[in-house]
């Protein structure tokens, strides 16, 4: 279960841009045609994980509203991670994945019956975190789901799971708000200055969580120069070893989790009030590469920054010019 104080803010309401997606999974649960699996993708930072707590505290609680009220006895349990009818699995702390023990465990919870006469709610959040023994243990239950049984699938790299539970799954992809609406929403959550707001949702490619944390970390400077090199490899800009000198003085750790976040934030390019999608037909190999170094680094700094400076180069260059 996803700890009390992370939770617990999340039975308040749900983020604006969400409202729209909120509403439409409402009205299918009040018509009874809510689909037993929902797989919730989209960039980082747009709040996936807001909405899946939201809905699913929402369906659970007992004034039956679009969202959470918050106050009653099934909020209260579900906000101090006692709820018997939810579960939340995401990898434990200090681990990068959701082994097939957490996944087996979650099944036999779906399998048992309501303790509240309401749905049985099960979250994976990231969805791709699950190894393949992972994925394949909870394919049985998205096939044949128990009763009011929910599973709430979580995915910043959607692409990452196996065919087969996503076919199983309903997609909702969630949308990102316009630039303006943004800018006006991070000045009203941080209070900052309009130029802190804009360097930020530049900086974070239209994703407003991910702007939030940037405008309220302490070393904006810092990132933005990081994200900066990168994204000079990325368009071009700024030739290899000119790129690689300015990542000195960087933990290679933060290095790898900052390109991850780079080339996942291509995927969607913001064009003022609208936020397109890009082509990236090599990202998956990127991606790979990188997830595969930040679970284990086997090679020094030395060996890695300069193929990922090859990798954003050859690779992330020649996609966007498909």
């Amino acid at each position: 279960m996803r700890s009390p104080e992370l939770l617990k803010p999340w039975l308040n309401s749900a983020l604006p841009w969400q409202h729209g997606t909120l509403e439409r999974l409402s009205s299918l649960e009040q018509q009874e045609k809510l689909p037993h699996a929902i797989l919730l993708t989209g960039a980082r930072g747009l709040g996936k994980t807001q909405l899946a707590a939201s809905f699913a505290t929402g369906l659970l609680c007992e004034a039956r509203g679009v969202e959470p009220c918050g106050s009653c006895a099934s909020c209260q349990l579900a906000g101090g991670g006692a709820h018997g009818d939810f579960r939340w699995i995401a990898p434990e702390e200090g681990k990068r994945a959701i082994g097939v023990d957490a996944i087996r465990s979650a099944v036999t919870f779906m399998q048992q019956t309501s303790g509240y006469g309401s749905h049985k709610v099960l979250v994976i959040e990231p969805a791709e975190a699950m190894t393949a023994a992972a994925a394949n243990a909870l394919l049985k239950t998205l096939e044949e789901p128990p009763g009011k049984a929910l599973l709430i699938l979580v995915s910043h790299r959607s692409g990452e799971l196996p065919a087969t539970v996503r076919s199983r799954c309903q997609r909702y992809n969630l949308p990102h708000p316009s630039r303006s609406s943004t800018l006006t929403w991070l000045a009203e959550q941080t209070s900052c200055s309009e130029p802190v707001a804009e360097r930020a949702y530049s900086l974070a490619q239209a994703q407003p969580l991910t702007a939030v944390q940037l405008i309220r970390g302490e070393d904006l400077a810092s990132k933005e120069a990081l994200i900066m090199a990168l994204d000079g490899l990325l368009d071009g800009s700024k030739a290899g070893p000119e790129a690689l000198a300015a990542l000195n003085g960087y933990d290679l750790d933060v290095i790898l989790e900052a390109a991850l976040q780079s080339v996942e934030r291509r995927i969607y390019i913001a064009d003022g009030d609208r936020v397109l999608k890009a082509d990236f037909y090599r990202r998956d190999k990127i991606l790979e590469w990188l997830i595969a170094n930040r679970k284990g680094i086997n090679f020094g700094r030395d060996v890695i920054l300069p193929e990922l400076a090859r990798l954003l180069v050859t690779d992330i260059q020649a996609s966007m010019n498909v």
